[in-house]
């Protein structure tokens, strides 16, 4: 795979968590930017991504929830 191909799935996939990490109160404009991250973690889109990249889907989609399950946690302490 090109290089400037490989780049752009790689934001792709970096651009999906961003947006899992919980920022703001339902409705908001990011509470649907994770909603709409939640579901392309569903899509056959996602694993086709990952695959390009040499990624296995499961384990980044687990990863990616994990990880923003914990920045959740710990945004709330602040």
């Amino acid at each position: 795979m090109p290089f400037g191909y490989r780049a752009l799935v790689c934001a792709i996939l970096v651009q999906t968590y961003l947006d899992l990490i919980p920022k703001a109160r339902k409705g908001g404009r990011n509470f649907q930017r994770r909603q709409e991250a939640l579901a392309f973690l569903k899509t056959d889109w996602f694993e086709t991504l990952c695959a390009a990249v040499d990624l296995d889907p499961s384990y980044v989609k687990k990863e990616m929830l994990r990880a923003s399950a914990n920045s959740h946690k710990w945004s709330s302490r602040i």
